[in-house]
């Protein structure tokens, strides 16, 4: 273990083994810090912070701190990462009261001044490029790609191996598997993002592909589609789609850009 002299670590803290600790980082009361992580200079891990294997946390992030949130009464919180995460510069992680806390998954990135807010859940390898911005309360799917300057309300849900495009504005549930572009829309598949899935087998993709073309390209409405493929698809790749889609949405569904009376339609029929 390798602690700067001019690094403050509380005595109520817990460090693993090889833990690196930077010139000037803090570590408040109540953190636990995984073996093999390394707290670079100025990062500050605030109380009731966990942090798996492996983790880097760059210079100036703050992960763990007290929600921007107006129904917050100074209780304590908590925020957990997984193992092998790396949170860069400026980025700031809020954390959440109760035992389950913001959560971050294995193998995620977070790029330079990306913000997560509390009560968010975000599976593993997700990145979220410089800039992205994740309000209370968002769910992101593991494998999912949030590109720069992208904006998330609060209560959306975002799928695994969904991509949103740099500058998006997303305030509405963005399924798994599709490309998010502009103010609540999505296009097409994310192709690329299915390939390079190790969990994907070329017959999941090939099910997907079918499955996409039922639900957005047929005459079929929301509901008939969704019946129609949870029917004649029983991998477990397609299943996480209908699942997404039977699943509780506070914002309504993204539009489909190839038939945005379609998308519309699904955001009325599930809010």
């Amino acid at each position: 273990m390798t602690i700067h002299p001019s690094a403050i670590v509380s005595s109520r803290a817990h460090l693993g083994a090889n833990v690196d600790v930077g010139p000037y980082a803090i570590i408040e009361d109540h953190v636990t810090i995984g073996n093999g992580c390394r707290i670079r200079a100025r990062a500050q891990l605030c109380s009731g912070t966990t942090l798996g294997t492996n983790c880097d946390i760059h210079m100036n992030a703050i992960v763990g701190h007290l929600p921007q949130d107006f129904s917050h009464k100074g209780e304590p919180v908590s925020t957990h990462l997984g193992n092998d995460v790396i949170v860069r510069e400026n980025a700031t992680i809020h954390g959440s009261i109760g035992e389950s806390g913001t959560l971050i998954g294995d193998t995620c990135y977070l790029m330079v001044g990306s913000h997560v807010a509390h009560n968010c859940k975000i599976g593993s390898g997700v990145l979220l490029a410089n800039g992205a911005l994740l309000a209370g309360h968002v769910q992101v799917g593991d494998g999912a790609v949030i590109s720069g300057n992208v904006v998330i309300h609060q209560f959306v849900r975002v799928g695994s191996l969904a991509i949103l495009s740099g500058g998006s504005r997303i305030g509405m549930d963005v399924p798994p598997y599709l490309i998010g572009d502009g103010v609540n829309t999505i296009t097409t598949l994310n192709k690329v993002g299915m390939r390079r899935a190790p969990w994907l087998t070329p017959q999941d993709r090939d099910d997907i592909k079918a499955a996409y073309k039922i639900l957005y390209r047929s005459d079929l409405e929301f509901k008939q589609a969704v019946e129609r493929i949870d029917a004649e698809f029983s991998g477990a790749a397609v299943k996480c789609w209908t699942a997404f889609f039977k699943g509780h949405s506070h914002r309504g569904f993204c539009r489909h850009q190839f038939n945005s009376r379609r998308g519309a339609r699904l955001a009325s029929e599930t809010e």
